[in-house]
């Protein structure tokens, strides 16, 4: 069994109880998946933006997520997980490499290829694909370096794109690897760093290009997916599941526009399933995900 879940943002904002509700039903959905889904072993794909480093000073981010780790380091060791990074979280692939061996999770990197049955499912995070349908430039490293820059970024830093506009001015070299430049050089900024309603949903309609990009069979161009391989993403917090093009995005854990909390189960066979967590009186369940419609340009 494998089970994929991405877009927790954990400790999005500083004592805000809903953040904190959010917090507290993953860390019931980890109790609830050890006990079910993965009671026999599997793995638990944790497939970016785990933690917001974006919106918070990264240790106090991480002290605030306290008790998910707890639960993510206590899985019994049949319990495989792989940690693939987000544009939020971007900076644990820099601390796996500080790390080494002592980083509490098995697999820390920007992809990952699993087998389940006969099927093949690549999953990332998917902010590579909002780099290809950014209309300013296209350049991953500069975007990675821009995701870098933020998760670094303490709780006073204030808005964050206009810091970096700062930082752009005053030392022009961490950005000399591009040929050209937007004219609008802060709007390409806004672009990436606003806040995802306004990146993906505003002027340049950048998630349904994303939805198309995925779908698409020259994905293997610029994702390396196989043929007939399953791409699995998350970013764009809208769930959907394509068996036709072979495309999933698992949502998220009930980050606008997402209105649920939800995840991917894949069982032995291979067969995909999006369902969603819930938890009342106590007890925690989940359910299939209703339809859904897909945004595609």
């Amino acid at each position: 069994m494998i089970i994929a879940v991405s877009d927790v943002h954990l400790a999005e904002h500083a004592n805000d109880p809903i953040t904190k509700k959010d917090d507290d039903q993953f860390v019931s959905f980890l109790d609830y998946i050890r006990d079910n889904q993965l009671s026999q072993g599997g793995k638990l794909i944790l497939l970016g933006d785990l933690v917001d480093y974006w919106r918070r000073d990264f240790t106090r981010a991480l002290m605030d997520s306290n008790n998910a780790f707890i639960a993510l380091m206590e899985m019994p060791k049949e319990i495989e997980i792989r940690y693939i990074i987000g544009n939020h979280d971007f900076y644990n692939i820099k601390l796996n490499g500080l790390l080494e061996d002592r980083f509490p999770f098995n697999k820390v990197r920007g992809w990952d290829r699993i087998t389940a049955g006969n099927k093949s499912f690549l999953f990332s995070h998917g902010y590579q694909l909002e780099v290809l349908a950014n209309p300013y430039y296209k350049s991953l490293s500069t975007y990675e370096t821009f995701s870098e820059h933020l998760c670094l970024g303490g709780d006073d830093s204030g808005n964050a794109a206009s810091k970096i506009w700062d930082l752009y001015q005053s030392s022009r070299s961490w950005l000399e690897g591009l040929k050209k430049l937007p004219i609008d050089i802060n709007g390409a900024l806004h672009s990436m760093m606003d806040a995802p309603g306004i990146r993906l949903n505003g002027p340049h309609h950048a998630e349904s290009t994303i939805n198309s990009l995925a779908s698409s069979a020259s994905r293997s161009m610029y994702l390396g997916t196989g043929r007939d391989e399953f791409f699995v993403f998350g970013h764009t917090h809208e769930p959907f599941l394509d068996l036709d093009n072979k495309v999933i995005n698992t949502g998220s854990w009930k980050k606008s526009p997402c209105k649920a909390y939800t995840f991917l189960e894949i069982d032995d066979n291979g067969n995909p399933r999006l369902r969603e967590f819930l938890y009342k009186s106590g007890n925690g369940f989940t359910r299939p995900l209703g339809p859904i419609h897909i945004k595609v340009a």
